[in-house]
């Protein structure tokens, strides 16, 4: 009686290291527009449009006094106005730490007036701001819905322009035709620019600037989300290809 032996199993061990022979994983590489940098803006919207709805619901008279649904409309307008100008400026470590020591400053010499004064800075302060700004729940959800669209098209926009980083080339796609431009990974090397520092503790995100070799070209992704983390990702996978080149 002939006995068959079992075929052996493949074995699940060999997964691992043929993944790590391959490489490390490709790097995608996005450029967002400025309008991510909205979100801020997008979040208050939403915050404020249910404060009004719960709360608010009903438009106080035009001859009333200061009440709580006006600071909403204040507290709004405030972060969409600081919203706005850290769109427009890149600010840089030493600017802001410019600005810092400027408001501080302002704010002490403040104090100072007031004591001078007897008080009457806070009241003038007081007086100019209580502004009676008030918007219904509709305004807030409509402003949050086209930024919302706006943010939807921008991550349309990037689905199709975009870069990837792979282990014996790099592989920019440009527009919605799919047009390549390849540039071989062992000549490319990159910096790490982070040109605002408040967009870089909001989101994250900075500049990358490659440089490659085989057309001495020089390419800039801005507004590179969590760029620290794709920076360490193309630390690896450069640094894997220098040491098989060698």
């Amino acid at each position: 009686m002939s006995e068959t032996a079992a075929e052996p199993k493949p074995s699940n061990s060999a997964s691992p290291a043929r993944r790590a022979a391959s490489g490390p994983e490709p790097v995608i590489l996005r450029s967002w527009p400025k309008i991510i940098m909205m979100v801020p803006t997008l979040i208050m919207a939403v915050i404020c449009g249910l404060l009004m709805a719960l709360f608010f619901a009903e438009a106080p008279p035009p001859a009333a006094e200061f009440t709580r649904a006006h600071y909403v409309g204040l507290f709004f307008l405030l972060v969409l106005a600081i919203n706005m100008t850290l769109l427009l400026y890149d600010l840089s470590l030493r600017g802001f730490i410019i600005v810092a020591l400027f408001i501080i400053a302002v704010i002490l010499g403040l104090f100072l007036l007031n004591q001078h004064v007897h008080g009457k800075v806070w009241t003038t302060l007081g007086r100019a701001l209580s502004l009676r700004v008030w918007a219904n729940s509709a305004f807030y959800f409509t402003l949050a819905l086209v930024l919302l669209i706006n943010l939807g098209i921008a991550w349309v926009i990037t689905r199709f322009n975009y870069w990837k980083v792979e282990n014996n080339e790099i592989i920019i796609h440009q527009g919605f035709m799919h047009e390549q431009e390849r540039h071989p990974t062992a000549q490319a090397r990159f910096t790490l620019v982070i040109e605002d520092i408040v967009e870089y503790g909001l989101m994250g995100s900075g500049k990358l600037v490659f440089y490659f070799g085989d057309d001495s070209s020089q390419h800039e992704l801005t507004t590179v989300l969590f760029v620290h983390r794709k920076a360490k990702a193309l630390d690896e996978l450069l640094g894997r290809v220098a040491v098989v080149e060698k």
